[in-house]
């Protein structure tokens, strides 16, 4: 049996299931009714490289060793961008590939560079640009490209307030490749599995949120009626797409489609290293240059300022790329000038900070920090106290508590290498409070109106699989992400390895192809090879964190 597992990356039911029922995506709709359909759950943080490499290995950040788009392996100054060869166990066409399977797979994120498995693999939007390496084969790659046109692995067009048709047009016409390439490669190539995300999805909905949710703060006042159709064409192109692509699939195939998360709007951002700077947690240099920093900083100049700046001169476009190291002109440098950054933190007397996407924060131990003040035998105290205070934090709308719960690594996190993972992360009640780790001090607020994207990642993917060995207007129960591999090479008739965290989805299997006790249980998946720790040049991976940082994930 050949697998299809199309990845519809970030789509939510809440977009979806409205033009599903007014029957404007006919072909999404005719799977669900033939086939199993529901809510995939995420893993925590839903980040692309998380999520993906889950996918990819059936396994939590403790046994994948994938815990950010950057690990900094607990030296807060020196973050590198992840990569295949951060993944510390086999993905899943290595397995399938030891039991004589050949896969294609392409736009997955942290599938570059590729490993070692037979098949055909494209790379994704952590590819260094141009590189040699981005396709396994270049004779099938310029083939591609001569069907498609040069291939765009990312798109990095942003909305800036007033330019959202200019940016619908161009993440169109990103979508329209993808589905086209996809269909040449499932032609052009032997594929036992087959795997591609459709990043498009994604965008859109990190730029364009606000043209949907009318009830989003920068909606207000605006006429997006004409916008509105647009984005409803955009998915109405996938839909086409996906009934493309189900038709050239062999009949006895088993079709995927999932994403990796949901999406939701976010209005406000929540900077704990703001908070954790008033408590005194981080310290600064005693410095008459970082004294004028903080001075200029308590008084507003930060990123959010100049956000506001650059929007007004129609600067935009650069979004937080500006506020990372690479100032060019001269407004640039004087505002990097004023700029407060974790360059500018006594890391000595500093007891805690954030660094990530979802709220994470790090103590600052002796002995696993270059310049760690935190004696071990006093984590506790500050554990305790760190989230006793969090919890306390009230929502400036309600005043009931902002903050749901707090989580300490091993609630989260199991398996050699959960040490990686941050100490505390911290849940939000309310979604459309986003926090942010990455940008230092990026307001001088804990709490200040987002600025960049208007939509951002929930728990609440979806499933949709179709074919002979799916049960027609099954539900799946408590599905997530982890339990995609699993799946996979169970209908590809692979032994899936005991030590995976996932399990295949029998309720939504057909009788005849659900597994027999112990049928499905193999040896534990362990690394076929070693790869090289690092998969950039320094020169590559800041262009791949500007890229990132354009992209509103720095």
């Amino acid at each position: 049996m050949k697998v299809f597992v199309l990845g519809l990356d970030g789509a939510t039911w809440d977009i979806l299931a409205p033009l599903v029922k007014k029957g404007e995506l006919p072909n999404l709709q005719r799977l669900m009714e033939k086939g199993a359909s529901g809510t995939l759950g995420s893993v925590f943080p839903p980040l692309s490289p998380v999520a993906w490499t889950t996918v990819m290995t059936g396994k939590n950040s403790g046994k994948h060793g994938v815990f950010e788009f950057l690990e900094y392996a607990h030296d807060p100054l020196k973050g590198r961008v992840n990569s295949s060869r951060a993944i510390k166990t086999d993905l899943v066409w290595e397995i399938a590939g030891r039991h004589g399977k050949t896969s294609v797979a392409g736009g997955v994120p942290m599938s570059y560079p590729h490993r070692q498995a037979p098949g055909f693999y494209l790379g994704d939007f952590l590819s260094p640009a141009d590189a040699p390496d981005f396709a396994s084969d270049p004779t099938i790659f310029a083939e591609l490209e001569k069907e498609v046109g040069t291939y765009r692995p990312w798109a990095s067009t942003v909305h800036d307030g007033g330019n959202e048709a200019e940016v619908l047009k161009e993440l169109t016409a990103f979508l329209d490749q993808h589905l086209k390439a996809v269909q040449f490669l499932m032609g052009r190539c032997e594929w036992d599995l087959f795997m591609f995300d459709l990043m498009a999805t994604d965008r859109i909905q990190h730029e364009l949120w606000h043209v949907w949710d009318q009830a989003h703060r920068l909606a207000k006042g605006r006429d997006f009626s004409a916008l509105q159709a647009g984005c409803d064409a955009f998915w109405k192109r996938l839909d086409q797409g996906i009934g493309e692509i189900e038709r050239k699939l062999p009949a006895d195939a088993a079709l995927i489609l999932m994403s990796d998360h949901g999406f939701g709007g976010i209005e406000w951002y929540v900077n704990f290293n703001v908070w954790l700077l008033e408590r005194g947690d981080i310290a600064l240099q005693d410095s008459l240059y970082v004294k004028q920093k903080h001075w200029f900083y308590k008084r507003g100049a930060t990123p959010e300022w100049f956000y506001g700046l650059m929007a007004k001169f129609g600067l935009a476009g650069q979004r937080v790329s500006r506020f990372r190291g690479k100032q060019t002109g001269l407004l640039d440098r004087m505002a990097e000038s004023a700029f407060l950054s974790r360059r500018h933190i006594d890391w000595s007397k500093t007891r805690a900070y954030s660094q990530g996407n979802f709220g994470q924060i790090f103590l600052n131990l002796k002995g696993r920090q270059p310049q760690g003040c935190v004696d071990p035998k006093d984590a506790r105290g500050l554990l305790d106290e760190l989230k006793a205070a969090l919890l306390t934090i009230p929502h400036p709308e309600t005043g009931e508590p902002l903050v749901d719960r707090v989580c300490e690594r091993d609630e989260l996190y199991e398996g050699p290498h959960a040490h990686l993972a941050p100490d505390l992360t911290v849940v939000l009640r309310d979604w459309r409070y986003r926090t942010i780790g990455l940008h230092d001090f990026t307001t001088n607020k804990l709490i200040a109106p987002a600025f960049g994207p208007t939509g951002d990642h929930r728990m609440e993917g979806l499933i949709v699989a179709s074919g002979p060995p799916f049960q027609a207007g099954a539900t799946p129960q408590g599905a997530a992400l982890l339990d995609i591999a699993p799946t996979v090479l169970h209908l590809l008739g692979v032994p899936v390895p005991s030590d995976m965290d996932g399990r295949v989805l029998t309720e939504i299997l057909a009788p005849a192809f659900a597994p027999t006790d112990g049928a499905t249980s193999g040896s534990a998946a362990t690394l076929s090879e070693t790869p090289a720790p690092v998969a950039y040049t320094e020169e590559e991976d800041a262009e791949i964190q500007q890229r990132l940082a354009d992209l509103g994930y720095l």
